[in-house]
């Protein structure tokens, strides 16, 4: 019998294979118009030889999760193709080579490749992507941050067919997005950050006899949810500067260029809280030490 084809898209991860060039890490772009600063980066991207399959460059639990889903979509009937929405090289297909690099749309990051969503458009637009044309049948796992950026386009992209999104933002079609949901962690486990394709992959499961673009889908999505929602409640403790100071200094030294994004979450998800602006620049005041 043959599979029924399915396209899934989702976010490139922080973590990478290995470290980038200076020339591939956003930070050290020049100041500029965001125009200009794309151009510099798209010559970077073309005078590196490409070394890596996408699927194998992205590390992580997140990541790891990503090629569970792969699995799980191929398991319940589907031939799926994936794509990755990279802030660095585009839409791109994840048996497509590349470099390692540092680039991302989230805030608050060194690599940040935009200061708000409209630069940040700007800068995906000038992006050399090298997936196109209309998918009959489509799910996106997109954190809020990238779907502000692309769903847009992707929308426009894509056309209109069956489409399911998890995670995503108010630039999603409402009838097609099942929004993060953060009381299903203690059901589906892991981190936050791979909250959205743990709900994907229990999607597939729960559909797996209706179908994933079924309406019985969401009826069994809806009654496994109910059943199965649990409020976080958190107790973190609060960290001194000293404290802070220390912190990010030990794990500098466990990850040497681990990103001021991943430090916060690790801090976080050890159980310790500090506010991001004040993490900023205590982090900041690490690297410059």
């Amino acid at each position: 019998m043959s599979r029924q084809k399915l396209t899934i898209i989702v976010t490139c991860t922080d973590r990478k294979s290995a470290t980038p060039i200076p020339e591939l890490m956003a930070r050290n772009l020049r100041a500029g118009q965001v125009g200009q600063r794309a151009q510099t980066w798209r010559e970077a991207l073309s005078s590196n030889q490409p070394t890596t399959p996408l699927l194998d460059l992205y590390r992580g639990e997140s990541w790891s999760q990503v090629k569970l889903l792969i699995a799980t979509a191929r398991e319940v009937g589907y031939q799926p193709e994936v794509l990755v929405a990279s802030a660095g090289l585009g839409l791109r297909s994840v048996h497509d080579m590349a470099s390692a690099y540092a680039a991302t749309f989230s805030g608050g990051h060194e690599d940040t490749v935009g200061s708000s969503t409209k630069e940040a458009q700007e800068w995906w637009d000038a992006l050399p992507h090298t997936a196109t044309g209309r998918r009959s049948r489509s799910m996106w796992v997109l954190s809020e941050n990238y779907s502000r950026v692309i769903a847009t386009d992707l929308t426009n992209r894509f056309g209109s067919g069956e489409l399911i999104v998890f995670g995503g933002s108010k630039e999603v079609p409402s009838d097609a997005r099942i929004a993060s949901d953060r009381s299903l962690r203690r059901a589906l486990g892991g981190t936050a950050t791979s909250l959205n394709v743990r709900m994907a992959i229990q999607w597939l499961r729960l559909s797996r006899d209706v179908g994933a673009f079924s309406p019985h889908a969401k009826s069994s999505w809806l009654g496994w949810t109910d059943c199965e929602r649990h409020r976080e409640v958190y107790n973190r403790r609060q960290l001194t500067d000293d404290a802070v100071l220390d912190f990010v200094t030990a794990l500098q030294t466990q990850a040497p260029g681990v990103s001021k994004t991943s430090a916060l979450k690790s801090l976080r998800d050890a159980g310790l809280a500090c506010e991001q602006g004040r993490f900023s620049r205590l982090f900041q005041k690490v690297a410059v030490s």
